[in-house]
C-alpha cells in the first residue's frame, strides 16, 4: 500500500506530492484540476508502464502512440506518448515522469530516450571474434556527439530493472512487451459505463466463490429485493455477434429481468462490486464515484468499500466534485479507524513562487469529522 505519493512531469502534475495516503482515498477538485491524471498515473504505476497499457491510455485520449512514417517532410507532428509529459512535449533535459512514494528510490521512471548503435564483441560459429552493432536506449544525459542516433523511444526504469519502447518498431509481431517487475492488480472504473462483456468476464471469475456474496450484498444496497444475477448469451441483430447480457432475479417477480432495465444505479453498483473483488491485493480506481448513485445510498456504498478494502488488502482511490459524496465519505471515514480514510483536495497553489503548481491539501479522519460538522466547502 502506498503511504504517500509523488508524481512529477506527468500531464498537469509537474511536481505533485501527497504527504499521507490512507487505505481509502477520495480526491476532490475542480474540473481539469488533475484528479483523473492522478488515477491515470496510478494505473501506469501499477502496470509498470507496460506498453499495451500505455497504448490503451493513449487511445482513450486520441493521443499518438505510434510513429507515423507517412507524414510529409516539414510537417511537425507529436511523437508517440509525448502528450504524457508536462507541457505535452518531451523535456530537453533528462527529466523523467516519476510515479511512486516520497523519498523512495523504487519509484517508476519514464524517460524520453534515444536509440544509438553500440559496438558489441561476439563469438561467431567458427569461434572467431567479430564486432556487431546493436541498438541501445539511452537518456539525454548519456547522449554525446560520438553516438549515432538511430531512433527514439521511451526508457522505463523501476527497482533497478529497465526496458525500452522503440518508436520505430510498430508491427505488433515485432514488439517486445517486456516489463520492469511484476504488475500490481489494478481495477479501473471510468466515468462511462463499462461494456457488459467485460463485466461478464469478471463475473465468470468470481461465480460460486465466497466473494460472490459480496457482489450480491452490494446489489441489495440499491434494490433490497435483489436475489441473484446471471449472464446469458444474446444474439445482436445489428451485426450477428454474440454479446453477454445480465439478468437479475427479483423477489416477487415471476421471471428474471434485464439488468439494464433497472436503471444506471444498478449497473454502476455492479461495476463497483465486480471491480472491487477483482482488485484483491492491488488498487481500485474509481473516476467520479457518484455517477449513477443517488446520494441516499452513497454512505452504504462507502461502508462496503471500507470493509472490503481491509478484507481484500486493496487500496482505493476515487474522485468526486460532489458535496454529497464528500459528506458520506467523511462520515464513514470518521467512524472506521481500522481502514484509514484520507481526502485530499487538488488545486493550483496560491503562492507566487509556485507559479500555479498543482498541489494537494490532505484531510485525515479527525479533520474530516470537523469538515462534516461545520459543513465546510472543500470542493
Amino acid at each position: 500500500m502506498l503511504k504517500s505519493l509523488v508524481i512529477k512531469n506527468f500531464r498537469l502534475l509537474a511536481d505533485f506530492e501527497v504527504a499521507k495516503l490512507g487505505r481509502v482515498n477520495l480526491i476532490v477538485g475542480k474540473n481539469n484540476s488533475g484528479k483523473s491524471s492522478v488515477l491515470e498515473a496510478l494505473r501506469i504505476y501499477a502496470g509498470n508502464a507496460h506498453q499495451e497499457l500505455l497504448e490503451k491510455i493513449a487511445q482513450g485520449h486520441d493521443e499518438k502512440y505510434f510513429l507515423d512514417k507517412n507524414v510529409k517532410e516539414g510537417i511537425e507532428v507529436p511523437l508517440p506518448y509525448e502528450d504524457l509529459f508536462t507541457g505535452r512535449k518531451f523535456p530537453k533535459e533528462a527529466k523523467p515522469i516519476v510515479i511512486g512514494e516520497l523519498e523512495n528510490e523504487n519509484a517508476l521512471k519514464i524517460y524520453h530516450a534515444y536509440s544509438v548503435e553500440e559496438d558489441l564483441i561476439a563469438i561467431n560459429k567458427e569461434g572467431n571474434k567479430e564486432t556487431i552493432k546493436r541498438p541501445v536506449s539511452i537518456t539525454h544525459l548519456e547522449l554525446t556527439e560520438h553516438r549515432r542516433i538511430v531512433g527514439e523511444g521511451l526508457l522505463i526504469k523501476k527497482k533497478g530493472d529497465a526496458v525500452s519502447i522503440d518508436f520505430n518498431v510498430i508491427s505488433p509481431d515485432l514488439r517486445r512487451f517486456a516489463t520492469v517487475g511484476n504488475p500490481l492488480p489494478c481495477s479501473f472504473i471510468p466515468t462511462q459505463l463499462i461494456p457488459m462483456n467485460e463485466l461478464a468476464d469478471h463475473w465468470d471469475r468470481i461465480a460460486l466463490t465466497e466473494v460472490e456474496e459480496t457482489v450480491k450484498d452490494a446489489m441489495r444496497i440499491i434494490l433490497p429485493e435483489f436475489e441473484a444475477i446471471t449472464f446469458v448469451n444474446e444474439l445482436s441483430y445489428s451485426d450477428n455477434s454474440i454479446r453477454r447480457m445480465a439478468k437479475v432475479k427479483i423477489n416477487g417477480l415471476p421471471r428474471p429481468v434485464p439488468l439494464n432495465s433497472l436503471g444506471d444505479g444498478m449497473v454502476r453498483i455492479l461495476q463497483i462490486a465486480l471491480k472491487l473483488v477483482t482488485a484483491k491485493g492491488g488498487f481500485l480506481l474509481i473516476d467520479e464515484f457518484e455517477n449513477g448513485l443517488h446520494y441516499s445510498v452513497q454512505e452504504k456504498v462507502w461502508a462496503l468499500l471500507f470493509e472490503m478494502a481491509q478484507k481484500l488488502d486493496i487500496q482505493i482511490f476515487a474522485t468526486t466534485h460532489s458535496w454529497d459524496c464528500i459528506e458520506s465519505f467523511s462520515k464513514i471515514a470518521a467512524s472506521n479507524l481500522s481502514s484509514q480514510g484520507v481526502l485530499f483536495r487538488i488545486g493550483k497553489s496560491a503562492k507566487a513562487s509556485d507559479r500555479g503548481r498543482v498541489i494537494a491539501t490532505v484531510f485525515d479522519e479527525s479533520e474530516l469529522q470537523t469538515i462534516t460538522q461545520a459543513d465546510m466547502e472543500i470542493r
